[in-house]
């Protein structure tokens, strides 16, 4: 998955200020953080394409 380095440099600070909430932040803030988290990951699940039926077939063989 080749991933564009907006997407990733979003990640990556997600990532560390998720760190710092869970140690540091309110109920509230861990859950914002979450959500964040989490709708991060869905855009980067609709960033890869789907497989072809060649590829999902292929370890069957």
């Amino acid at each position: 998955m080749t991933e564009d380095t907006g997407t990733q440099a979003m990640l990556d600070a997600c990532i560390a200020a998720y760190e710092a909430v869970k140690k540091y932040g309110t109920s509230e803030m861990q859950l914002a953080a979450r959500i964040l988290l989490q709708l991060i990951g869905e855009h980067i699940a609709r960033e890869v394409p789907p497989l072809t039926a060649e590829a999902s077939n292929e370890n069957f063989t």
